[in-house]
């Protein structure tokens, strides 16, 4: 009785969540909804297969150094993630600098921009403080995120992994600054454990542009919850969970972090569970590009038009 009591709680979080779904139009929100169930995410999956063109290896400069793309798909497969990729040193030094000069904005708004040196000017100016710095246009002013999306490497496991054409769906950096942070600024910042439905199958991958420890932001993974997830878990539509709970249902020993010098990167299935951690000491840098089997947003209209 408690835990149905603690899901219809739950489930009343959320509610203008459908609104959001609503928006994009009827496809996406059957995909928000529906995809949680790996029963229709396994069926989706089968029918855009059944669409795939012959596979025919791209070749060309990666940007990433060289990995087994059979090896990747496989730990993705069993584990959710693969945290063996990296940055070239110097894609590392091009993105700081492009980083260096851009402007990014404080929590994402258009009403808080700053260059990464006058973070405390324009904190100050603003009359708060920053938790995170988000390079809104990162992708329409960056050609080097424009070739991380396509780069060779990182399509072919994405190919690999989702067995159909990956569709890009998703490109950021931001930064993420150290400082208090109460429970609902941390929801925001992701740095609670939850679990997200982009496509009925999806792919993303992170890369470090700082280096990063356990005090540093580390992101978490829950290994094996993007193919199994308790049935409360699926059934629930509030999709966030506390440390206690993740704790309980799936236990620590099943929590991967992720650590590891600036370029340092990892494929991963943000079905399954996941997290960053609020940074205590350092600003934490981080990109992130996904894939999926279509893209319910209009991503790539949005940034390639304009």
């Amino acid at each position: 009785m408690g835990t149905i009591t603690n899901l219809l709680t739950q489930s009343t979080r959320p509610r203008r969540q459908w609104g959001g779904y609503l928006n994009h139009g009827i496809a996406h929100f059957l995909m928000s909804s529906l995809g949680r169930f790996t029963g229709v995410r396994s069926f989706m999956v089968w029918l855009h297969r059944l669409e795939t063109p012959q596979w025919t290896s791209s070749t060309g400069p990666t940007m990433v150094e060289n990995v087994d793309i059979d090896d990747a798909a496989r730990s993705i497969c069993r584990d959710g993630f693969f945290p063996g990729l990296r940055l070239r040193q110097e894609v590392v030094e091009e993105f700081l600098s492009f980083c260096s000069t851009a402007t990014c904005f404080g929590e994402a708004k258009a009403e808080f921009p700053f260059r990464y040196g006058d973070k405390s000017t324009a904190e100050q100016q603003a009359g708060r403080r920053f938790r995170r710095g988000m390079y809104n246009n990162a992708l329409r002013s960056s050609h080097l995120l424009q070739a991380l999306m396509s780069d060779t490497q990182l399509v072919a496991i994405a190919r690999k992994y989702l067995g159909t054409v990956p569709v890009p769906i998703q490109a950021r950096i931001w930064w993420s600054f150290p400082g208090p942070a109460d429970s609902e600024e941390q929801r925001l910042a992701g740095q609670v454990f939850h679990y997200d439905i982009d496509s009925y199958r999806g792919l993303t991958f992170f890369f470090y542009l700082t280096d990063v420890g356990p005090s540093n932001g580390a992101h978490v993974y829950v290994r094996g919850t993007h193919m199994k997830k308790l049935w409360r878990d699926s059934f629930c539509i509030y999709k966030r969970r506390s440390d206690a709970e993740i704790d309980e249902s799936y236990g620590p020993e099943r929590q991967t972090l992720f650590c590891g010098p600036a370029g340092y990167g990892f494929a991963e299935d943000i079905f399954g569970f996941h997290k960053g951690l609020h940074p205590e000491s350092g600003d934490r840098l981080m990109i992130q590009v996904g894939y999926g089997l279509h893209d319910y947003w209009n991503f790539r209209e949005t940034w390639s038009t304009r």
